[in-house]
């Protein structure tokens, strides 16, 4: 397992600092997070790394006391190297970072690429050979990449044989991180160079067939060299957040891409993911108590409340993932309020079913689909770790509120029930049966 990863940040950046105020390309910000914090938080979240080494050369002092809040702020093991001779190219740089580690096998980032969740997951899913080295690869380029400025490589029977800017045909581009073989490197002489370039380095492994590709979406990584890029990478990280692999068919297809829009603007705000879950609770209140009333009107806008409740509620996650903001109690947090949720507005349902029908048995209907929801909701923490990465239709709170909306504005309130209630228990029995033999 690899636990080490080398960040190089030590160039100039002079397209960067020419329209700019920031003097030193690491530490510019985007939504009040620095380039480099951004990829050390998404390195240690998505691939469980616990050594950082960020090899620092121009504006290095500043840099390096940007990363010493970092370290006692998010008490991480984070350690600067300082490459006097950082203008010799970021090749050498490279050299310095794989003489100051002691770690066989390592991650290898530049710091100012971003790299969205799916990116860590591929690369966490990857069988790999050990043996070897790699370069993550996308086989084509976004609307978020410069083809000019960007790294080409080819690629014969799965292995990298060509890796440069100037390559006519190529296979691939060069996404600015690598998982690196330390042996795979250890014989390349640098010594009579004036200029070490690091696309020279990996040419020297790949004609030892030693460089292999990972390939992943072309939208999953940014390369920001200058002002603009900067203000487009706002752009790319919201873009990033439509893209949570446990979001059912209506969140991926419509909540997600209304709350994007939502949190856009509220990033620009001090408000936090913890205010916003509270918020969305609030609004689920009112639309369950609107779905109790027996008046249509009332009752349909209860559905769109509950609808909107649902939507805002992706914003919290959203927010706490553009400006780093993620923590263990805000995520429980949110899941506890989710369930209220759930209970309050079933119980508006059900209370405007009885008091159209006065039975027991639609009371025994309504109990029975708030013990389901809530059960559903339990089976999905060990579902969802299970499954994780496996194309199953998954049935949540997203499809069903957006199940319940459609009901109440079709005027079926106990027929609406009555399906919520089957949909639950037969996604509860499907988990147990999908679950029954994968459990370690």
């Amino acid at each position: 397992m690899i636990d080490t990863a080398v960040i190089l940040a030590a160039g100039k950046g002079e397209r960067f600092r020419e329209e700019s105020n920031i003097r030193s390309k690491p530490l510019a910000e985007i939504f009040g997070v620095s380039l480099i914090e951004r990829n050390i938080y998404m390195l240690k979240e998505y691939l469980s790394v616990k050594k950082i080494i960020v090899i620092t050369g121009f504006n290095h002092q500043e840099l390096e006391n940007h990363l010493n809040k970092i370290k006692q702020r998010r008490n991480l093991d984070i350690k600067a190297i300082y490459d006097q001779d950082w203008e010799k190219g970021n090749g050498h740089t490279f050299l310095t970072g794989l003489n100051n580690t002691s770690a066989e096998r390592f991650y290898l980032q530049m710091s100012d690429h971003l790299f969205t969740d799916d990116f860590y997951e591929k690369i966490k899913n990857s069988i790999i050979d050990q043996d070897k080295s790699y370069l993550i690869t996308s086989k084509s380029l976004s609307y978020f990449h410069d083809l000019q400025d960007a790294t080409k490589v080819k690629i014969k029977n799965d292995t990298i044989k060509e890796i440069n800017k100037s390559i006519t045909h190529a296979s691939g581009y060069d996404t600015g991180f690598f998982i690196i073989n330390k042996l795979n490197y250890n014989n390349f002489d640098g010594s009579k160079l004036e200029k070490i370039e690091f696309s020279n380095i990996n040419q020297f492994v790949a004609d030892k067939n030693f460089l292999k590709p990972i390939f992943v979406n072309e939208n999953s990584w940014m390369d920001v060299d200058n002002k603009s890029e900067l203000e487009k990478s706002k752009e790319f990280l919201i873009e990033g957040l439509k893209s949570k692999k446990t979001d059912g068919s209506a969140s991926k297809h419509i909540n997600r891409k209304i709350s994007a829009l939502i949190s856009k603007k509220l990033v620009n705000y001090e408000i936090t993911p913890n205010q916003i879950s509270i918020f969305a609770f609030i609004v689920a209140l009112v639309g369950a108590y609107l779905i109790s009333k027996n008046n249509y009107l009332l009752m349909v806008l209860g559905g769109v409340f509950a609808q909107l409740s649902s939507v805002i509620d992706g914003c919290d996650g959203e927010i706490a993932r553009l400006k780093l903001l993620n923590s263990k109690f805000g995520g429980w947090f949110d899941q506890v309020l989710d369930r209220y949720s759930d209970i309050f507005i079933l119980s508006g349902l059900t209370i405007n079913c009885f008091n159209t029908y006065q039975s027991n048995f639609v009371l025994f209907v309504g109990l029975l689909a708030v013990g389901s929801k809530v059960l559903l909701s339990y089976t999905a923490y060990k579902y969802d770790e299970i499954i994780k990465g496996q194309d199953v239709f998954r049935i949540g709170r997203d499809l069903t509120t957006l199940i319940l909306l459609i009901g109440l504005i079709l005027n079926f309130p106990y027929f609406t029930l009555v399906i919520l209630t089957i949909i639950f228990n037969f996604e509860i029995i499907k988990r147990i049966i999908i679950l029954k033999d994968k459990f370690i």
